[in-house]
């Protein structure tokens, strides 16, 4: 029988390749490579001849001629057959409410005024005989003072009668909705055998013989600096992004709220295919923006705010590491910021997650390279 081998024998053989390859593990040159690695960045160069001073916002096409159109009085909503979209004429009967009892107080008041102006009549034949009476020293003067007295009475009566057949005439007129111009119905607010109150909406209208405007808003900082009567551009998505020229015609002067303005632009010629309601891209250029050729545009990302209410960047050198900067916020606009420190156009910052990164710190380009994900 051959010898059987001693399990200590083994242990060598089993224990060095597993030492080994823990030894070549540990000393990965992953790990000793990991600080080296450039952290990546998204950068931002600051443009040339002071940037793009121009503001973009979003706003909506409106007609320029629109209304909401609704009843003086109170009532049953008898007629109303237009819907959205619909269009009409200058005059047309858009909506009625019920009349009947608003016939009725008018008959009652041109009752009224028919029994006053008889009641009237008869006074003034009185106050006529009294005074011939008078004359004649026929009658007293207390009696003429009385016949003169009960003639006033019956003219205020008189007068008062015809004003409350004129307001009842008047609300029986105002049972019927007249449109104010040709247009469009944009909205429809109610439906028949509805009760709607005086001053109720009803319906919206618009009408494109004024045009179409751009109405958006501008935050608080941007307001001051704008001028009306300059031609800014407007771009509409839903027309594949047709620029036209748009001329700024009101500037707020309330908050709407957060503290952003209301403005309005209006489309001197926009085409045959503009419709109310449309999205539009704002384009506006503040006047006084050019005066201030010390301050370069960046991104509001970029800011990072100190303790002390200060601000910097951090610029990308030459050889990628980052350089803190202090810089001066002069203003505030949109997605944008404007700055005075040490930069220079051309040169780059990191745009977004500086605060992930410090100065001294090597980095590389989000987009130019190669780069590392972990």
């Amino acid at each position: 029988m051959p010898p059987v081998p001693r399990p200590a024998r083994l242990l060598p053989m089993l224990f060095g390749p597993l030492a080994l390859a823990l030894t070549l593990t540990a000393c990965s040159p992953e790990d000793t490579a990991d600080t080296a690695v450039p952290r990546v960045v998204d950068s931002y160069r600051i443009p040339d001849g002071n940037g793009d001073s121009a503001i973009h916002l979003a706003g909506r096409v409106e007609a320029a001629e629109h209304t909401t159109l609704s009843f003086e009085v109170s009532g049953k909503l008898e007629q109303l057959e237009l819907d959205v979209g619909d269009t009409f004429q200058a005059g047309d009967v858009l909506a009625r409410l019920n009349d009947a009892r608003y016939r009725l107080v008018a008959r009652q008041r041109r009752a009224e005024a028919k029994e006053a102006k008889a009641s009237l009549t008869e006074s003034r034949q009185d106050f006529r005989r009294q005074s011939r009476l008078a004359e004649r020293n026929y009658a007293s003067d207390t009696r003429l003072d009385s016949a003169r007295a009960a003639l006033d009475t019956a003219e205020s009566r008189h007068e008062s009668a015809l004003a409350a057949l004129q307001i009842a005439e008047r609300d029986l007129e105002q049972t019927t909705l007249e449109a104010p111009f040709e247009g469009t119905v944009s909205a429809r607010r109610a439906e028949p055998a509805e009760r709607v109150s005086a001053n109720q909406a009803i319906v919206d209208v618009i009408s494109d013989r004024d045009g179409f405007e751009v109405t958006t808003s501008v935050p608080e900082t941007l307001i001051g600096h704008l001028e009306a009567g300059t031609t800014q551009r407007v771009s509409l998505p839903a027309l594949g992004g047709t620029t036209l020229p748009a001329r700024l015609t009101h500037l707020g002067s309330q908050p709407r709220s957060s503290n952003d303005y209301p403005v309005i632009l209006a489309l001197d010629d926009p085409p045959p295919s503009v419709r109310a309601g449309m999205t539009a891209e704002v384009r506006l250029t503040p006047t006084t923006e050019a005066a201030d050729t010390d301050s370069l545009s960046i991104p509001l990302t970029a800011l990072i705010h100190d303790d002390d209410h200060s601000a910097h960047v951090l610029r990308i050198a030459d050889d990628s590491k980052l350089v803190r900067v202090a810089v001066e916020v002069v203003e505030l606009n949109g997605e944008q910021a404007r700055v005075r420190g040490d930069l220079a156009p051309g040169q780059r910052i990191v745009a977004r997650g500086a605060e992930f990164v410090e100065p001294g710190q090597v980095v590389s380009l989000l987009g130019q390279g190669p780069e590392r994900y972990n």
